[in-house]
């Protein structure tokens, strides 16, 4: 290789790889992956818009393309999407109980959606360094931006889920009245609409959500992390998993 390649990080080690090395020549990890990341151009939002059209009719045609040349442009846009969905949820169970008037719905809408923009993130940060850590373990090659763009992607499921959710309960959930105090009077009518049918259906196509953003996420690091099917899907179970099992405590211990 000529003096004039890229000198790059070890996606493994960190450490910096002088140029010319195929292997890293701290860990031996092999870095033709990071090698190929570099002559790949950033991805534009149009390049964005084409991913998230081909991930919806053809995943595993397009998961090859997100292994390459990872972006972190999807996963913040998807959880700019989810937080809207869930302040659409909110607003809904604040419309049904019929807590406010009128006027103040859009800014109840607003700080809802504010206020919950930060778990999506959180929630994509986490599963990212989660499967980054097994991803390692397993000796995955796959360096950490392309677990973010595959997490962040994979998360296309649980945005339509979200939307879908926001609306459906601002037409099917059942209306209620309650007091504004005590306090405890809106909680137990915010409940009780819950448990409804639109409620029950929009917990239901939650953990659906979920479970299908861990088959897009191992279609995803599969490639590029060089897995096996056994192991992308052992990378990815565990912080899916948790996060079905952190949805069942809060909706059945509340």
């Amino acid at each position: 290789m000529s003096t004039e390649e890229p000198i790059i990080k070890c996606p493994i080690c960190n450490e910096t790889s002088p140029q010319g090395y195929l292997l890293c020549p701290f860990c031996g990890a092999d870095l033709t992956i990071a090698y190929h990341q570099k002559v790949y151009a950033p991805v534009t939002y149009k390049e964005f818009w084409h991913r998230f059209k081909k991930l919806v009719v053809t995943p595993r045609k397009i998961s090859q393309e997100i292994a390459d040349n990872p972006d972190t442009k999807g996963g913040f846009i998807f959880s700019v999407a989810i937080s809207f969905g869930m302040g659409l949820q909110i607003l809904a169970f604040i419309m049904h109980i019929r807590a406010l008037e009128w006027k103040f719905y859009p800014l109840v809408f607003l700080l809802a959606w504010i206020a919950t923009f930060v778990l999506p993130l959180l929630v994509w940060m986490l599963c990212s360094w989660v499967v980054r850590s097994i991803s390692r373990l397993l000796g995955g090659k796959a360096s950490g931006k392309q677990i973010r763009s595959a997490v962040g992607y994979g998360m296309l499921p649980i945005v339509f889920v979200q939307l879908f959710n926001g609306i459906l309960y601002i037409i099917a959930l059942p209306w209620r009245t309650t007091n504004l105090y005590p306090f405890t009077d809106i909680i137990d009518a915010i409940l009780d609409t819950r448990n409804s049918f639109a409620g029950y259906l929009g917990v239901g196509l939650n953990f659906a959500s979920f479970l299908a953003a861990g088959v897009y996420i191992v279609f995803i690091a599969k490639p590029a992390a060089d897995y096996s099917w056994v192991e992308a899907v052992i990378a990815t179970t565990i912080p899916v998993v948790f996060f079905v099992i952190l949805l069942m405590t809060y909706y059945f211990g509340t």
